[in-house]
């Protein structure tokens, strides 16, 4: 065999893996040489699972999840539709569920830690009795009055309750209302006022009459 014809096949190889190779390289992704902003629709919430069974937004039923926050401002309550019945039961487990997909993407949340759980849920005369687990108490702060809100709001669409008692493995405790005051009496929608996003647009203010 000529050397000269081995020699011309074997720089013919290399020079063929040496194209492969930058071929191969510039189709790889290269790393970040520095950190940079990673775009909202593309960001995960650390700590909360996407697939908490919470079902699609529709259906007549409302619960109340935590709207986005706006920096300098007080968290305000949205509802958000369920395809539930109109029970406490159904309405609460619903909440309890926590935000589908879709609102955990358009930034909606909740106070709940995950795991709460309803115990029960019994309508005495007007005051709905809600049992819920031990999770609640893991809140502290404005947490906690978010989170009372939230049922006290949700609970308030069943037709004939007028306030709610909330209880922790069945034990009666003291609860902030929006103003912080600790209360044992049951809760109505009025002890957090202001809590609701507004649907309404801002209507301007009406003139005042000239004085002739």
């Amino acid at each position: 065999m000529n050397p000269d014809s081995v020699a011309h096949r074997w720089a013919r190889a290399i020079a063929g893996f040496g194209l492969a190779a930058a071929l191969v390289s510039a189709c790889g992704i290269g790393n970040d040489e520095s950190p940079r902003d990673i775009a909202p629709a593309d960001q995960l919430q650390l700590g909360v699972n996407t697939d908490r069974g919470a079902g699609d937004a529709r259906g007549s039923s409302r619960v109340y999840l935590l709207a986005p926050s706006v920096a300098g401002q007080t968290a305000l309550l949205q509802p958000v539709a369920r395809d539930v019945d109109e029970t406490p039961s159904a309405l609460l487990d619903a909440l309890f569920s926590g935000p589908n997909a879709a609102e955990l993407a358009d930034q909606f949340r909740s106070a709940m830690p995950d795991g709460t759980t309803l115990r029960s849920a019994r309508l005495l005369r007007g005051v709905l009795v809600v049992d819920v687990s031990g999770q609640l108490l893991q809140l502290s702060g404005g947490d906690v009055v978010d989170a009372l809100a939230q049922v006290v709001f949700t609970a308030s669409e069943v037709q004939g309750v007028r306030s709610v008692r909330v209880l922790v493995d069945g034990n009666p405790r003291q609860w902030p209302t929006g103003n912080g005051e600790l209360r044992d009496a049951p809760l109505t929608v009025y002890d957090f006022p202001g809590r609701v996003a507004s649907a309404q647009p801002a209507y301007p203010a009406i003139p005042t009459p000239t004085q002739p």
